[in-house]
């Protein structure tokens, strides 16, 4: 089993992204007929130069990579948690895949704006860390 570390990055900015829409990072393949990628979790940096800007994770998952739906978290927390708001502080957070991503072939992780539009000095990047569990991608 090899360790990824803040693999299959993403990155830009929120420049004319609205409150309540999102960025996706890349599409995660977590296995078909075998689970290849264990211990998942998203490596996201994020800076928040707009003043009332916030700036949320959530999990989707999908199982033919183009019908995404949102992978709530652990009963007790089901909405995005909000990991920065407009301060202009850079932040890297290590955000948990809930358990449901282990049920679909695809996971991604995505950052939900909230309360304004995002502006050209609102960044984001977003990676995947997990245990490849097999070599082969196909099946």
């Amino acid at each position: 089993m090899t360790l990824r570390y803040n693999a299959h990055v993403a990155s830009g900015t929120f420049n004319t992204v609205t409150a309540g829409n999102a960025v996706s990072g890349n599409t995660l393949f977590i296995g078909g007929t075998y689970k290849k990628a264990g211990d998942v979790s998203a490596i996201v940096g994020l800076t928040a130069a707009t003043s009332t800007i916030t700036l949320a994770a959530k999990w989707q998952v999908s199982n033919d990579g183009s019908v995404w739906v949102d992978a709530l978290n652990e009963p007790q927390n089901p909405a995005s948690v909000v990991l920065v708001t407009g301060t202009a502080a850079a932040i890297t957070k290590a955000v948990p895949a809930p358990q449901a991503v282990y049920s679909h072939k695809y996971a991604r992780c995505q950052v939900v704006v909230g309360v304004a539009t995002g502006a050209v000095g609102d960044l984001y990047s977003i990676g995947y860390s997990y245990r490849q569990l097999t070599g082969a991608q196909g099946s």
